[in-house]
């Protein structure tokens, strides 16, 4: 799905082994990179993408990032490996649509790159 997304957009698909990525451009020439792969949760294959922000430093507000959960529709963050800032966002895979996913890419892609932007100098991921 995230390579039909790729191809309604001006965003780079690729693949390795399992793993989907795709890089999609978000305001003022920076890159956000969308990592997807297929879980199965209970006999369903539910899609997971997920982004990497950063890593846990004195400027990252934990309060914000369980707050900002309550107003996200798609994605959720998360700390991973226990210092890692990541987003989130799982959906069924048959019956989501190529329009409906589009969104949720929208959505990590916009979010992790304002959380970039807010606490670290780089263009992260």
């Amino acid at each position: 799905m995230l390579q039909q997304v790729a191809l309604l957009s001006t965003g780079d698909y690729a693949r390795d082994g399992d793993i989907s990525s795709i890089e999609i451009p978000t305001p003022g020439g920076r890159r956000q990179v969308i990592l997807g792969k297929v879980d199965q949760i209970m006999d369903e294959d539910i899609a997971v993408l997920y982004t990497t922000v950063g890593k846990v430093n004195e400027c990252v507000d934990l309060h914000y990032l369980l707050a900002l959960n309550t107003s996200l529709r798609h994605s959720r963050t998360a700390l991973l490996n226990g210092d890692e800032v990541v987003l989130v966002a799982t959906f069924d895979l048959i019956n989501t649509s190529v329009k409906e996913c589009a969104r949720v890419l929208q959505e990590l892609a916009a979010v992790a790159d304002d959380l970039e932007r807010r606490w670290y100098s780089a263009d992260i991921s």
